[in-house]
């Protein structure tokens, strides 16, 4: 034992300690402490802010894209109208027996609708329904609004009942003249959906460009009063975007100021206002403010008794070994005791602590290695079970990577978790696993099936979902590969399901099979060009696919994330989903 750890043992560290913790210790972390209170207090102001914008530009979005939406569906049904051969003058071409039938054929797709119309620039036309005055009224107004801006009007009214209904009126034009135009009326379920799902104590407005309300989530008449009359709708009437305000209302018999976020509704050029009284919105600022500078007195007065107390027993040498220890039992193992300046039973104990931290490193490195390792294997055999699979038929080659391309790209845009996202990806690469079990002789016929052919086709289905389920790791696949030949309407096979019965993997799989069929070089069709199977998918909207899959389809798609498999396409007309997608 040298001199100098001699001295060092013979000091009385509870002094040094003492002194020490007031000096390096205590003010430090009082200073800390406020400035921790004043930088926390800032950043959950500015969260509150950021909230108030994504719930804002949430329901914008929700609502803008169910606009966008029923206008795709009236465009396309003006446009169908217009297309065939008839009559050049829209007035004599609305009067075809056919064009009655596509309207109620329409209204039998879309249940919802409660009144629909097919008229000429006269107003002359199809209409099916009996309106009340003020609904009649606000068509009218809807109607004349787009014959002369030659561009989609919208208008919301209130039911008897209370609800929200949406008008819109969209002009099919020809030639920069409009042909005809197209008007619906349905309930709006965005807006009490999205309405629905904000915050608690968050006021949701829906404002138009003349700012005038639309529709809130019942708030009083004097909160309403008092924002039609603030900064925020007259701003947004100058200029329809978003921002963020303040503002002073009279509300519950006191003045209060409030915090206002307005989002824009392109489609449309509504706007949508979340606000929230500011006392309420910062009043957990508020709190945290005292609960925070009472707790940071507590612990200033515990830190000075622990002080007196500890200095006796605690020295700074356990203190760094316990620090370590900690770190090394919440998973750092790379961290390493400092074993100088320690005593023998301390430099042991650390030495002992060291070689245990290295032991667990290595096994959990190993251990790491191997779950990528095993993971790298299980992927690479599914590859090698479906290009088994694919090679039975040299048409579809690649056809099942590629639809677990499109579908991992759909769920991307439907915001799944990154797991389920995965789990997608492997049930579209799974698709067709049961195609194993069709006769060759079928899958590789170039001419229609016979239906029985066809019968033994479908039950690629079954067998495929049969094979799944004898395997546990992948039973959670087993809906894409036993209904992704649903369909919406429940004319799908194999088991007729309809609607939300279908489940979500199988209905994203069947948006990416189809897709991926018309876009490809089949023995029995060759490959459509890209536009028309996007046409395709979108007209088969409501009957063979999901209305929300196609919709996530469709913004991947236009952002270029969505490409054919095909190196040939030609154009043409629709073709059955069934026979696209066999």
């Amino acid at each position: 034992m040298t001199p100098r750890r001699s001295i060092l043992r013979r000091i009385k560290l509870r002094y040094v300690l003492f002194i020490a913790l007031l000096l390096s210790g205590i003010i430090p972390f009082t200073l800390s402490s406020l400035v921790l209170i004043v930088r926390d207090q800032e950043i959950l102001e500015s969260k509150e802010g950021e909230t108030l914008i994504a719930e804002a530009g949430t329901l914008s979005r929700e609502i803008n894209d169910s606009l966008v939406a029923v206008r795709g569906h009236l465009t396309q049904l003006g446009s169908g109208v217009l297309l065939p051969p008839g009559p050049s003058v829209p007035a004599d071409r609305l009067h075809e027996p056919w064009v009655a039938e596509s309207l109620r054929q329409f209204q039998r797709d879309n249940p919802d609708l409660r009144a629909l119309r097919l008229l000429d620039t006269s107003g002359a036309g199809l209409s099916a329904a009996q309106l009340d005055a003020p609904t009649e009224t606000a068509m009218s107004a809807a109607f004349e609004q787009a014959r002369g801006a030659k561009a989609p009007a919208y208008r919301l009214v209130a039911s008897a009942k209370g609800e929200p209904l949406a008008i819109l009126a969209v002009p099919v034009v020809r030639a920069g003249a409009v042909q005809i135009i197209v008007q619906a009326l349905l309930p709006f379920r965005a807006v009490e959906a999205a309405l629905a799902g904000i915050g608690k104590g968050v006021g949701a407005f829906l404002v138009d460009r003349q700012g005038q309300l639309l529709w809130s989530n019942s708030a009083s008449p004097a909160v309403q009063q008092a924002l039609l009359q603030s900064e925020v709708v007259r701003s947004f009437v100058k200029l329809p975007t978003s921002m963020t305000l303040q503002y002073y209302a009279d509300a519950a018999g006191r003045r209060q100021k409030m915090l206002a976020q307005v989002s824009a509704v392109p489609e449309s050029g509504w706007g949508v206002i979340v606000q929230k009284p500011r006392a309420a919105a910062f009043a957990v600022v508020d709190r945290m403010f005292f609960n925070s500078l009472l707790s940071t007195l507590l612990l200033v007065g515990l830190a000075f008794i622990f002080a007196v107390l500890a200095a006796r027993l605690v020295s700074q040498p356990i203190q760094r070994l316990a620090e370590t220890s900690h770190e090394i039992a919440a998973g750092n193992f790379s961290r390493r005791v400092e074993v100088a300046g320690l005593g023998s039973e301390l430099a042991e104990l650390a030495e002992d602590w060291n070689r245990m931290s290295l032991h667990l490193e290595s096994h959990v490195q190993q251990l790491r290695q191997a779950a990528q390792a095993n993971r790298e294997l299980f992927i690479g055999s599914l590859r090698a079970f479906v290009a088994a699979v694919d090679a039975k038929d040299p048409y579809t080659r690649g056809h099942s990577e590629r639809v677990a391309s499109v579908s991992r790209t759909i769920a991307r845009q439907l915001t799944l978790p990154e797991e389920l996202q995965h789990k997608v990806w492997i049930g579209a690469l799974l698709h067709d696993v049961g195609k194993i079990g069709v006769e060759d002789q079928i899958l590789k016929k170039t001419g229609v099936l016979t239906p029985e052919e066809y019968e033994q086709m479908k039950l690629h289905t079954v067998m495929g979902a049969d094979i799944l389920s004898r395997i546990e790791q992948l039973k959670e696949m087993v809906p894409a590969v036993r209904w992704h030949h649903e369909s919406w309407n429940g004319r799908g096979y194999p088991d007729g399901l309809k609607g939300e019965q279908i489940p979500l993997m199988a209905r994203i799989v069947a948006v990416a099979d189809c897709f991926d069929a018309i876009t490809t070089n089949r023995p029995y069709q060759q490959a459509y060009s890209l536009q028309f199977a996007v046409e395709t998918i979108t007209k088969l909207t409501g009957s063979r696919f999901d209305a929300k899959i196609v919709t996530a389809f469709l913004r991947a798609f236009e952002a270029g994330e969505i490409r054919p498999g095909a190196s040939r396409v030609r154009e043409g007309t629709i073709v059955e989903a069934r026979a696209a997608s066999r």
